[in-house]
């Protein structure tokens, strides 16, 4: 009688846990999740505590690892869920990684897909205002599933959702008259799932840059796309200049306002966006304007009509993330061999590279575009390469031996 019992338990328990695997199309997907999505002033959204957010960093960080077993342990107890999904859309199939809540949703933090093998390891696209800018959510997947980037980030409410004001600095009218952000409004606040997220691919991927896809109601002095980096400051590596030149190779009828060059345009710039302060070193991102630009983070607000109406409008954005941000596959730094060494890194100058027989070494920028080669007319095991007249940023060596091809990530300052 106890082992029917014990085995009715099991059974049960197995019956209660919710399928964690699923396949089809990402994007259909992902379209119910944001459909399902509570809508303005329900105040259903919960901000998460302290212990909350430490709970998501480390779920973050075992998916980052492919450790999905300790990731659904700590996932299920505050509802949330890994579901290993497979794109059977594509051709071969793609495995993503969704970080989703439960069914039965209370917590409303938002919905977190990982690429399991990224195209474009450096590119994270985010949405954090899908159900009040327009079809952004769907863009931010759709562009997602087609540059095969690193991973995709989406709202869980609309962003007036919650009564209670966010306390980061800050004012917009959007939920009516003119007061504070709401903590729902996941670009303007730091106790937040989308915020620590943010944070922990920030400081875990060295090359990532964040690109947060919004919409606006297009005024008559407005342009159709207005850009910014979070700051009036130019970057040493500027991507809102390489996504403004993308996309007039999409349309060649858009017009661009960018904050850092129009430094007297002030609309919809974006210095208040809390994970942009953050990716730019800001002192307090809740608080404080940084003053100074990584270059890693780019707010894109885009009129309607042109560029989010329909998946045809997607195609431009997509397109232009895929012509900038080129394929990373094979730069991740392989740290195995550890008989080659690169003196000094970082450097101004002159680099020194000892390995056995070296057949050559290839310089590859942040973007995954090979920028020169150097060879040998016989195997040495020592190199010396000059890079004085590069621009100070993060580059790698591809150093091919006689036996082997590693990376190296080097500086030049």
């Amino acid at each position: 009688m106890r082992k029917t019992v014990l085995i009715l338990f099991l059974l049960l328990t197995f019956l209660s846990v919710p399928a964690q695997t699923a396949s089809g199309d990402i994007e259909n997907y992902a379209e119910s999740i944001i459909n399902a999505m509570p809508g303005s002033s329900t105040n259903t959204y919960i901000q998460p505590t302290t212990a909350n957010l430490a709970t998501w960093e480390s779920i973050i960080n075992f998916i980052l690892s492919d450790k999905l077993t300790d990731a659904r342990a700590l996932a299920g107890p505050i509802n949330y869920q890994v579901t290993e999904f497979t794109d059977t859309s594509l051709n071969p199939n793609k495995t993503f990684y969704i970080l989703e809540e439960k069914a039965v949703q209370n917590r409303y933090w938002g919905t977190y897909i990982f690429n399991k093998n990224p195209v474009r390891n450096n590119l994270i696209i985010a949405a954090p205002h899908s159900k009040f800018d327009t079809n952004t959510g769907n863009q931010a997947v759709y562009c997602f599933k087609n540059t095969l980037a690193k991973a995709v980030f989406i709202n869980g409410t609309h962003r007036c959702n919650s009564f209670t004001s966010s306390n980061c600095s800050g004012t917009t009218n959007v939920c009516g008259s003119t007061s504070n952000y709401k903590i729902s409004d996941q670009a303007h606040a730091t106790s937040s799932m989308f915020q620590k997220t943010t944070e922990v691919l920030y400081n875990s991927l060295s090359t990532a840059v964040f690109v947060q896809l919004h919409g606006f109601t297009k005024q008559s002095n407005d342009p159709y796309v207005i850009m910014s980096n979070g700051t009036n400051k130019t970057p040493t590596i500027d991507y809102a200049v390489q996504i403004k030149n993308a996309l007039l190779n999409e349309d060649s009828s858009l017009t661009f306002k960018l904050a850092h060059i129009d430094t007297d345009w002030t609309r919809l710039t974006a210095f208040t966006n809390t994970q942009g302060r953050y990716i730019n070193n800001s002192s307090n991102a809740c608080s404080t304007d940084a003053t100074a630009t990584s270059g890693r983070f780019i707010h894109i607000e885009q009129e309607k009509e042109k560029l989010r109406d329909s998946a045809n409008d997607w195609r431009k954005m997509s397109n232009a993330l895929k012509s900038v941000f080129t394929s990373t596959l094979g730069l991740e730094e392989n740290l195995l061999d550890t008989n080659i060494t690169v003196y000094p890194n970082p450097t101004s100058n002159t680099l020194e590279i000892k390995a056995t027989k070296i057949k050559s070494v290839e310089l590859i920028n942040v973007l995954g575009k090979s920028m020169r080669i150097y060879r040998t007319n016989e195997l040495k095991n020592t190199l010396q390469i000059n890079i004085e007249d590069l621009a100070k940023s993060m580059y790698f060596l591809k150093i091919n031996t006689a036996t082997s091809s590693v990376i190296r990530k080097i500086i030049k300052n």
